[in-house]
């Protein structure tokens, strides 16, 4: 699935770039988040610079945080929840808008 935006009824947004950033820097001392970014860039197949386009490249993007240490492992836990969570409430809200619920 892919999509950005936010889900109506939920306020609920697909993670940009910088929230996950923002979301590393809760874990993370500020001078580790460039490496493990880019190790996690590398390992997805994404440049460093680049925007995730959809749920798939950001689900990738997370099995890679996944590897880049314990800390990461935490933040990339919670940003899948994050993702899967937007995934079904956006797929939910589009099947109420189709029918009108």
């Amino acid at each position: 699935m892919s999509g950005s935006g936010q889900v109506p009824g939920y306020a609920l947004e697909l993670p940009s770039v910088e929230m996950i950033l923002a979301s590393l820097g809760r874990y993370l001392d500020d001078d580790e988040i460039p490496a493990v970014w880019s190790k996690a860039c590398a390992q997805a197949g994404m440049d460093v610079n680049g925007r995730p386009t959809g749920t798939d490249e950001l689900l990738q993007l997370v099995d890679a945080l996944e590897q880049c240490g314990d800390l990461a492992a935490v933040c990339a836990k919670g940003l899948r929840i994050r993702i899967m969570s937007w995934a079904i409430l956006s797929r939910s809200a589009s099947v109420t808008a189709q029918v009108g619920i």
